[in-house]
């Protein structure tokens, strides 16, 4: 943004960048320096106030060629413009080549907007790269929703269409040529350049510029230059928009390294816990194994004590389990027993007894 000239009370101020807060300051300083405003304010004396004063500008004119920016920096100059306004200036926005986002809300604060043929204007929601948890990200999509619903009564005040209508133009994010947005109320007039500053002032220099070419030749190359410049143009907003999605895209890695992180010194804790408890099973198996020869070697104890028990008042010896758990030597059994018993036990196993004396 610059201070082309001023001629006749008129001033022109360039918005050909993002909207943002240093683009805003040196575009409010820029006014300032057109009414006199800076000149009070770094102390000038009374005559230079009154000259200032004096050669305030009664019209202003914006050129926007920008993909837009900040909403609430885009609100101040939008406040300024319409401060300009009332104090009787006549401010006209000039479309040259993409008022968009939030360059076309400012362009709506204008008295009258006008674009050139092949310039573009778009509206859209307003969006945000946020982060958080669920109540902050419900926050900022309730902050954007009302930014949106302010923007959406700006463009309906403006074109006189219904809001809703508005925001369904937004929500869809719309792309307007010259004759779509004059058709639609967001523009007032298709304005030609070259219309209102006829070739032939200038046409003694190039045709020297352009030696062997003609009016007609020049005027063509003319046309490509300004179609080259609106390609120029679009690419560069293509661009912005990329590296918009680049820095989003950026973001959105750095949160899930983040993630990444926190889930490996998450898998690292439960490994360690894993590997403890895994050391506290080893030990208790060990420990049970201690206390199963413990019992083994109680056991062999007791048995002895209770065979040497059994013997020492006249009991016949315990048969040993392995003996107990197959066929049982009944010849064997009786030679180890004597009187009453041994009949005793003749008489309950007579059957097996007499089989296995039998036996060859």
């Amino acid at each position: 943004m610059k201070m082309l000239t001023i001629e006749n009370k008129s001033g022109k101020l360039r918005l050909n960048e993002v909207v943002s807060k240093p683009a805003i300051e040196r575009m409010i300083d820029e006014i300032g320096k057109l009414f006199g405003a800076t000149a009070a304010a770094e102390g000038a004396d009374f005559g230079i106030i009154m000259n200032s004063a004096e050669n305030a500008v009664d019209t202003l004119e914006i050129e926007i060629n920008s993909p837009g920016g900040s909403v609430f920096d885009g609100y101040t100059i939008f406040q300024e413009i319409k401060s300009l306004r009332e104090r009787g200036v006549e401010v006209t926005a000039t479309i040259t080549g993409m008022a968009a986002s939030m360059a076309s809300v400012i362009a709506m604060a204008c008295n009258t907007i006008r674009m050139v043929p092949h310039a573009r204007m778009m509206i859209h929601d307003a969006s945000n790269v946020v982060g958080g948890n669920a109540e902050q990200l419900r926050k900022a999509a309730d902050l954007l929703d009302s930014i949106s619903a302010d923007i959406a009564a700006i463009y309906a005040d403006r074109t006189g269409k219904d809001i809703e209508d508005i925001r369904a133009m937004m929500k869809k994010e719309t792309w307007m040529g010259a004759k779509d947005a004059v058709a639609a109320g967001f523009a007032d007039e298709i304005f030609d350049i070259r219309a209102t500053t006829p070739i032939s002032i200038d046409m003694s220099l190039l045709t020297k510029l352009f030696p062997g070419k003609n009016e007609s030749e020049i005027e063509a190359l003319i046309a490509d230059t300004d179609s080259l410049r609106n390609d120029l143009t679009n690419a560069q907003a293509a661009i912005e928009s990329l590296q918009a999605d680049v820095s989003a895209k950026d973001q959105t890695i750095a949160e899930n390294i983040a993630k990444i992180a926190e889930l490996t010194e998450s898998h690292e804790a439960v490994a360690g816990q894993l590997a403890t408890a895994q050391t506290a099973l080893e030990t208790a198996a060990a420990e049970l194994a201690a206390k199963d020869e413990e019992i083994a070697a109680a056991k062999e104890s007791a048995s002895k004590e209770a065979t040497q028990i059994l013997a020492a008042i006249g009991q016949p010896e315990p048969l040993p389990e392995s003996e107990t758990s197959g066929p049982v030597d009944h010849l064997a059994v009786l030679g180890k027993l004597q009187g009453a018993e041994r009949t005793a036990y003749y008489n309950e196993n007579k059957a097996e007894i007499r089989k296995a004396l039998t036996k060859p």
